[in-house]
């Protein structure tokens, strides 16, 4: 049996959800052979091994990892029983998608739902409250359950500029300060008009109803005076509504399709309330998907299950449970080949749940401390240099826009935010960042007090993109914006060129990055501009006396990791190395 007691802080709980109100809920089956998945997931993902790019198809996976058909029927029995139609289940082999009603779900788990409101936003969901329980003849069978009582995480919170004589950033200015040539950013076009087969391509991944107006990226391209393909009604997956975009899923979407100007742009809209474990299901099990996706949510690691409950236990699962399931969804979605990186986080090594820094303890975000994922910090700049042209959009926003300055990790100061990053208290650290993490921590840099973090966990962030006052295009209109919900679709797109001289190589994407990303760093750290100017104490609250964090330092740190992309020297290494799966051809 699982309880929950209380709502989050922003849900009010209502009166009982009507019998025929909706509920859907995905659950999580006992997996097997996670040992065979890990092998193929590091033996695929190392440049420097045999296996490297040897992807595996989804039936591969799914076949591997799924419960034995007899447990799987054996849950199937159970919801029958409970009123669900065979209609209403989808089956992912590990996992199932049931739509039914507050009448039989209330049966299913034993349990009563209510309707909650959103103070903020006004949205409503129907959610259990009080205990639930999954039958002992199946607990065995199902790991989780989520979506019965688990509430919405949002968007990380977009930045707005606070200095009215502040620059703007553009597409032109990542061009220039992270040397990508105008060459690079076309070089696809040359292949693809060769018959090429595979068309690199890129992604934003939102939840929570962020949606994304297709005539704002229009007017974004003529605003910033560039080619900028659409989003075809094909690759926008889920239920976006473009008369009612927001922000956040704005800035995503343009950041990501303007760095790389020749990748198919999707926007994957998580349908529902639902979080990370939900996308891992659809997105892995989904054929025809886009190469590189950035995520730009996150909460603390410690509470993804309840969300402001200091303990949980009603998944089925804590949320080390949770997390560790979610990182498997992340290793099965990498093992076919795809990226994923993720923002590290706007509130410092404090943390969204600690914005006062009231506990002496420092909290990991999540994603961005999974060691499944590219975690982004971000930057900003100082002492800079205007663009020579000012494209539209500079004016309109009332900015100059600039080609480039110094670059330090972002601060509270001018950025009203702090870029997150630490040490995960799940996941161990994985040994592709062993060298790094350890040169940082033996450098005598001056750490956090005693207690308040884990160094033998996963490190992150692993690299960092600019992240302050990007101009979009939002309802129409252009503004300037920022956040580390920036810095991971800027650096999304980087990924999306390399993906297009590495295809060329062997004809595959990179898959999962950070395992050649380490390898790059410590064979070439050119391909890297260091970082070593800023730290990450404050939260996006302020910077109290008794915040703590990390400082940024020379290679790699918990603040902005191996640092920003020099793409020029980045692409000679993509394309001086003998990859192995060149080396099968």
């Amino acid at each position: 049996m699982y309880t929950r007691s209380e709502a989050p802080a922003e849900w009010t709980q209502g009166a009982l959800a009507q019998p025929d109100a909706k509920v859907e809920f995905t659950l999580g089956l006992t997996q097997r052979n996670l040992d065979i998945l890990d092998k193929w997931f590091w033996e695929t993902s190392d440049p420097t091994h045999k296996n490297y790019q040897d992807f595996k198809t989804i039936d591969e996976i799914r076949d591997l990892v799924s419960p034995k058909p007899a447990d799987q029927e054996k849950v199937l029995a159970w919801l029958h029983a409970g009123g669900v139609h065979h209609a209403n289940i989808k089956n992912f082999g590990d996992a199932l998608d049931v739509q039914t009603t507050v009448k039989h779900a209330s049966k299913i788990f034993n349990t009563k739902f209510y309707v909650f409101q959103h103070g903020a936003t006004g949205a409503k969901v129907v959610r259990s409250m009080g205990s639930y329980s999954v039958p002992v003849a199946v607990k065995h069978l199902v790991e989780l359950v989520t979506g019965i009582s688990t509430f919405p995480i949002p968007h990380l919170t977009v930045k707005r500029a606070n200095a009215s004589n502040d620059y703007g950033v553009v597409p032109e200015t990542l061009t220039s300060l992270y040397k990508i040539s105008q060459s690079a950013r076309k070089q696809y076009s040359k292949a693809k008009a060769k018959g090429a087969a595979t068309v690199p391509s890129q992604g934003v991944i939102e939840f929570q109803a962020q949606n994304f107006a297709p005539s704002d990226l229009s007017a974004f391209a003529q605003g910033v005076s560039l080619n900028i393909p659409a989003v075809p009604a094909n690759q926008i997956v889920g239920p976006n509504d473009p008369t009612q975009p927001q922000v956040e899923a704005t800035l995503d979407i343009e950041m990501v399709a303007s760095v790389d100007l020749t990748a198919s742009n999707w926007f994957w809209l998580e349908n529902g309330n639902g979080w990370l474990y939900q996308f891992g299901v659809h997105f892995f099990s989904t054929a025809d998907v886009p190469m590189v996706n950035s995520i730009s949510y996150g909460w603390w690691e410690g509470d993804q299950c309840t969300i402001d409950q200091p303990t949980c236990q009603q998944l089925g699962v804590d949320s080390t449970g949770y997390v560790q399931r979610v990182n498997v969804e992340f290793q099965k979605i990498q093992a076919r080949g795809i990226s994923l990186l993720s923002a590290s986080g706007d509130s410092g090594a404090n943390g969204r749940t600690d914005p006062d820094c009231s506990i002496p303890h420092l909290r990991p975000s999540f994603p961005g401390s999974s060691p499944y994922i590219t975690a982004v910090g971000a930057t900003e700049l100082i002492n800079t240099v205007d663009l020579a042209t000012q494209p539209p959009i500079c004016a309109s926003a009332g900015y100059d826009c600039v080609s480039g300055g110094s670059e330090q990790a972002v601060s509270y100061a001018i950025s009203s935010f702090a870029s997150g990053g630490g040490f995960s208290d799940i996941a161990a650290q994985p040994s592709y960042q062993t060298a790094a993490v350890s040169a940082y921590l033996q450098s005598g840099v001056a750490l956090p007090g005693a207690g308040y973090f884990n160094q033998s966990g996963r490190a992150f962030p692993d690299v960092a993109a600019i992240g302050h006052n990007v101009l979009i295009v939002d309802g129409g209109a252009a503004q300037a914006v920022g956040g580390t919900s920036a810095s991971s679709p800027i650096f999304a797109g980087v990924i999306s060129l390399l993906n297009q001289a590495q295809i060329e190589i062997t004809g595959k994407p990179l898959g999962f990055l950070n395992t050649f990303l380490y390898q790059m760093y410590a064979a070439q750290p050119n391909t890297f501009n260091d970082i070593t100017v800023g730290d990450n104490k404050c939260t996006e609250q302020g910077c109290s006396s008794t915040c703590e964090g990390y400082l940024c330092a020379p290679g790699w740190d918990p603040v902005t990791g191996l640092g920003t992309p020099n793409f020029e020297n980045m692409l000679a290494y993509v394309k001086a190395q003998k990859f192995s799966a060149h080396k099968r051809k």
